[in-house]
């Protein structure tokens, strides 16, 4: 076994003794029950549970971009499902004869002004012009 000096508190080490004793009273031997082997239990312990929690950490950053991903598709193909549904309301809309024959709207204006208003906000996030 490696030899280490190690300085802690006078608390972790009252605790440590508190803990020998325990033992020594429940009839462990001194081979068992001294400060040497409870003080390397005890590292040995709090090594796992740091061992641990960056295991964790890890996983959850694992799970949180894979559900970022998930969301981000979802939240894309409810996108895509409403632009659909909006295009076909539209065209039933400048199908009918009434607001073809009414000259305030006219669907070629609607539709080039809705591109150019997709474009430029395409472009805000996508081709760097926004920042």
């Amino acid at each position: 076994m490696a030899r280490q000096n190690v300085y802690m508190k006078k608390n972790t080490l009252d605790g440590i003794r508190k803990i020998v004793d325990q033992r020594l009273a429940e009839g462990a031997t001194t081979a068992d029950a001294n400060m040497s082997s409870v003080a390397s239990e005890l590292l040995e312990i709090g090594l796992r549970v740091v061992e641990n929690i960056e295991k964790k950490k890890e996983g959850d950053d694992e799970m949180t971009s894979d559900r970022e991903q998930e969301y981000k598709k979802e939240m894309l193909l409810l996108c895509k499902q409403s632009s659909i549904a909006s295009q076909m309301v539209m065209k039933m809309m400048f199908d009918m004869q009434e607001i073809k024959s009414d000259g305030r709207y006219n669907f070629n204006e609607l539709r080039e002004k809705m591109i150019l208003d997709t474009e430029s906000l395409s472009a805000k996030y996508f081709d760097g012009a926004g920042e």
